[in-house]
């Protein structure tokens, strides 16, 4: 939730700045979306780009990836924009956001640390400070706490 934060607030003043560091792909990934999805990439062609996304829509369904936002994990380059876009459309059908907002929790959704993934105590300082330097630090961007706090006691319990 903490990493899912900071990179929801990077994401929206990306977007507000309009301008994204992007990452090009060695190997660009093509895909041929559903005929709503192609129209949804077209909608948020200016956003994608603002976050750092290179899209090139060829004829019929084609689309080509270019690149990907800098802050991508590495491994994630293939599939991020197929799961963005899947993640988008979840999102906005819950929650009825302005699009922006949609497509910036989308991508802190699908970009952030997975649970149980194992961290240096380097990138967890990292993580602690980026999180404090959030303008919300205490809640992810659905509102699940990013910290919970533990008195002595109750810390003493669980290891009881």
């Amino acid at each position: 939730e903490a990493h899912e934060r900071i990179l929801y607030e990077k994401a929206r003043a990306t977007l507000e700045s309009g301008f994204g560091l992007s990452q090009q792909l060695l190997f660009p990934h093509t895909f041929e979306p559903a005929a709503p999805d192609l129209a949804l990439l077209k909608e948020l062609q200016g956003d994608l780009v603002a976050l750092g996304f290179v899209v090139e829509f060829f004829s019929g369904r084609t689309v080509v990836v270019r690149g990907v936002p800098a802050d991508v994990r590495a491994g994630d380059e293939r599939s991020i924009l197929e799961d963005l876009i899947e993640q988008f459309r979840t999102l906005r059908e819950r929650l009825r956001l302005p699009h922006r907002d949609t497509l910036a929790r989308a991508i802190a959704r699908r970009s952030a640390i997975r649970h149980g993934q194992r961290l240096a105590q380097p990138e967890m300082r990292l993580l602690i400070d980026q999180l404090f330097a959030c303008e919300a630090p205490m809640a992810a961007p659905d509102g699940r706490p990013t910290l919970v706090r533990l008195s002595t006691d109750e810390l003493a319990k669980r290891f009881a």
